[in-house]
């Protein structure tokens, strides 16, 4: 894949996955917030929490600073795509796309609002309240992570097996 499909491919797939939590969380704060899903009996519930930090409210009261942050990953995201003799998976690419489409997703509240609108909430033990963006983050991180690890240990098979090679003869 060139240079510029990559990126078209990551940025269209970032902009449908911002888009597609923006209308979830807006239906979900405008229709059905407060009337469903408030029982604290069941798994999870939805309640409007305005948090002024990133994770678990770290860092509240630098949204210009995590929004500067935000735009810096995503620039450095871009960069590394821009590189010319780089092969990525579509599937790769989907995670990274992913992955940006969240921290976009809390970046633009944080610009716009000032905050970021948290409404999920896990009943079944202590967990802070979070939002779809902050699930698309990390699912994209878990993923890349765990694309890297596995791509690191097929390249130390590969070299493992060349040496033997090289050793044993084949």
């Amino acid at each position: 894949m060139n240079r510029l499909k990559r990126l078209l491919s990551y940025f269209g797939n970032a902009f449908i996955y911002y888009v597609l939590a923006f209308c979830l969380k807006s239906y979900i704060l405008n229709k059905v917030i407060g009337q469903l899903f408030t029982d604290t009996n069941s798994f999870f519930s939805l309640v409007l929490v305005k948090n002024n930090g990133a994770a678990f409210n770290l860092f509240a009261g630098f949204q210009d600073w995590l929004v500067i942050f935000a735009i810096a990953i995503i620039l450095a995201i871009t960069v590394y795509l821009s590189m010319k003799k780089l092969y990525i998976s579509e599937n790769f690419l989907m995670m990274l796309s992913l992955f940006s489409a969240g921290i976009a997703g809390n970046a633009i509240e944080r610009y716009t609002l000032g905050y970021v609108e948290d409404f999920i909430k896990i009943n079944l033990f202590n967990f802070p309240v979070f939002n779809l963006n902050d699930i698309m983050i990390t699912v994209g991180a878990v993923t890349i992570a765990l694309a890297v690890i596995n791509d690191k240990r097929r390249e130390i098979q590969e070299n493992k097996d060349a040496e033997d090679d090289l050793i044993y003869g084949d």
